[in-house]
């Protein structure tokens, strides 16, 4: 198996054959600046590479590495003016400003897509530039206009305040005089009101002791009716403890009345039920007698029957007719017994059927009961392995969290990558996009205007070169919440 160094070696060797070939194809001797056309073959070469897998390399990879390679040649040849379709102006060669260097041209202003771009840019800027002096100006002319409003504002404000300044020191004498005049009268009033004071002091003392007078007096009377009030106050609380003395007294002895009058009762009660229980047994001993007396008296007479029927049984006709009746009365009794017989049979039946059913119920019912307990129990087995395979799958789910996590960051991270790639793919078709034939025939006029003119090659060097500051707020428009990409002027994740 091939290493990874020989795989590198071989890639580099390569690369080094193919720069070789096309430099010698394409190249030019001549020593140029840093960005020359030697340069840029080495440039196109290593992109194409960059963007195939392995070492072999396939036809239409050296055909594009071929036509770049031709592209970039045709645009190093007009910027020499070696094109025939240019016509051979020499430049003039400006002189440096204040002993600065000249600036080296990029290889890209070798091509004419870059400098039209650049014209055009320009020629925005200059309208740009002029639409921002009219603005200028129309402010300007705005602000020459606010300014003599506001010098005519500021006059006419003068006059007001001179006005408000003679009223004011107008009103300051008349407030002085009325001042000077209040305070004399507040002097004169002044020495009345202390007479009056003082009197109203001497009054007020006179008052006061009148008020502590009767103050004196009204709490001694208030200590002589709170003295009152006790005594009355504890002469009731005696009084109460003595009536409530007495009706305890008065209570004891009811109650010890109450006591000896029912123990009485009670006495009296017992004697009267086993007055009551003696009489009960003497009628019940008495009627049991009776009974028997009758008893005894009805197995007499039914004796004296049973002899005059026996008598008359054994006789003729009796006997007959006691035949009879005995015949009648075995055939009753038979059929008596028969239907007992029945009656006892069918409730011996229905009993059983009963018990059968009921057998039968009770054995379904516990048939039912067992298949509910059975499905329950295997419904709560299923749950069980259900529950355990959700817990166990959301514990795995869980604990795998941390990997999935850095998964979704190395597929984010590898997707930023193939954006950063298509996007340097993008910008670098962009950049190295070569007018073709009929395009610069097209555009000839325009080309040769721009070849004739090195002030405008000059101006779009210097377009070029020129470096702008993003402001913050343009900074947050192209911010980016991928991974793999961050704010502008933030080093990439």
């Amino acid at each position: 198996m091939v290493s990874k160094e020989v795989k590198e070696a071989r890639r580099a060797k390569l690369t080094n054959i193919l720069k070789t070939k096309m430099l010698q194809k394409h190249g030019t001797k001549d020593a140029g600046p840093v960005g020359s056309l030697n340069k840029q073959i080495e440039e196109i070469v290593d992109d194409v590479l960059s963007l195939i897998s392995g070492v072999a390399v396939d036809k239409e990879a050296l055909a594009r590495i071929d036509g770049r390679c031709k592209n970039a040649n045709d645009g190093y040849m007009r910027a020499q003016g070696k094109d025939p379709l240019y016509v051979k102006i020499a430049p003039k060669k400006p002189k440096p400003k204040d002993g600065k260097p000249k600036l080296i041209a990029p290889v890209s202003l070798k091509n004419d897509w870059v400098i039209m771009d650049g014209y055009e840019a320009i020629e925005n800027d200059k309208s740009i530039k002029a639409d921002k002096i009219k603005l200028h100006n129309i402010k300007m002319s705005v602000r020459a206009t606010l300014d003599i409003q506001m010098a005519e504002k500021e006059e006419a404000r003068k006059k007001e305040k001179a006005i408000e300044d003679g009223f004011l020191r107008e009103q300051q004498s008349i407030m002085e005089q009325w001042n000077y005049e209040q305070s004399i009268a507040h002097t004169m009033g002044h020495s009345k009101n202390r007479k009056e004071k003082k009197i109203r002091d001497e009054q007020c003392r006179l008052n006061a002791i009148k008020r502590q007078k009767i103050k004196d007096k009204e709490e001694k009377e208030a200590r002589h009716e709170v003295a009152v009030c006790k005594r009355e106050l504890k002469r009731e609380e005696e009084e109460k403890i003595k009536r409530i003395n007495d009706q305890k007294a008065q209570n004891v002895e009811n109650g010890r009345a109450v006591a000896s009058q029912f123990g009485k009762r009670e006495k009296e009660e017992r004697e009267q039920k086993a007055e009551d229980h003696r009489l009960m047994l003497q009628m019940k001993e008495m009627m049991l007698q009776q009974e028997l007396d009758r008893k005894k008296a009805f197995n007499k007479r039914v004796e004296k029957y049973e002899e005059f029927s026996s008598k008359w049984q054994e006789s003729g006709a009796g006997k007959e007719q006691r035949e009879a009746e005995l015949h009648w009365e075995r055939k009753i009794l038979r059929e008596a017994q028969a239907k007992d017989a029945a009656v006892i049979k069918r409730e011996e039946d229905d009993i059983k059927k009963v018990k059968t059913m009921a057998h039968f119920l009770q054995t379904e019912n516990l048939k039912m009961a067992d298949a509910k307990k059975r499905k329950e129990e295997k419904f709560e087995a299923e749950d069980a392995i259900r529950n355990n395979t959700i817990r166990k799958a959301g514990e795995a789910y869980q604990a795998g969290g941390w990997e999935r996590a850095q998964e979704e960051r190395k597929k984010g991270m590898k997707y930023a990558r193939e954006l950063m790639k298509q996007r340097m793919e993008v910008n670098r078709r962009e950049t190295k996009i070569e007018m073709g034939n009929v395009e610069r025939i097209m555009n000839r006029k325009f080309l040769n205007k721009l070849q004739n003119d090195p002030q405008i090659i000059e101006d779009i060097q210097n377009k070029m070169f020129e470096k702008k500051k993003m402001k913050k707020s343009d900074m947050f428009k192209y911010s980016s919440n991928l991974p793999g990409f961050s704010k502008p002027g933030a080093d990439n994740i």
